[in-house]
């Protein structure tokens, strides 16, 4: 299986949430699974891509034309895609992925997380998704879209395809089942 994994590329990250990303990279790798990411050798990207390469398994970047532009450090990738823009590099990654996991991360995580679960829901994608909620940094916007269920402002149960996760190791067996 080849999982794409969403998360934070910001500098100077606590500890808590870069071990949980080389760990999940670590797991993802044990299990056989590849990765696909966002390319780039910085933020949580940077250590789940780690962790995938220190146990020897595949990773594929998809990067852009613009961030290369502004000297961002390139993962070393088994293979790396270069799209025009930031909306082509999200496509591609989905193209590529049959899974999909989100870490902690800000704006891009955010979008990243909600085109993969709108293109579910819509029928668009036929694919689990999981979260990595390190530290309980989730817990809001699971929150959020639990009462989006419950009050009917959301028609389908966002879980029916996407499951929270603390550790790796349950998460990696979830998507696997």
């Amino acid at each position: 299986m080849r999982v794409c994994v969403f998360g934070s590329s910001s500098l100077n990250l606590d500890a808590v949430y870069v071990d949980a990303a080389f760990e999940l990279g670590r797991t993802l790798a044990k299990h056989g699974h590849g990765m696909v990411f966002g390319g780039y050798d910085v933020g949580l990207m940077d250590a789940v891509a780690h962790g995938v390469a220190a146990e020897g398994g595949s990773v594929i970047g998809v990067v852009t034309e613009g961030l290369n532009q502004k000297g961002r450090d390139i993962f070393p990738c088994e293979e790396l895609i270069c799209e025009s823009d930031l909306a082509t590099r999200k496509t591609r990654m989905i193209e590529l992925a049959d899974a999909f996991v989100t870490m902690p991360g800000g704006l891009g995580t955010f979008d990243e997380f909600f085109v993969v679960m709108s293109q579910v829901k819509a029928g668009e994608l036929d694919a689990k998704s999981a979260i990595l909620n390190v530290g309980g940094y989730f817990d809001p916007m699971v929150e959020m879209l639990d009462r989006a269920c419950e009050t009917g402002l959301n028609s389908t149960d966002w879980r029916r395809d996407c499951e929270v996760f603390n550790a790796p190791e349950p998460l990696v067996e979830w998507l696997e089942g």
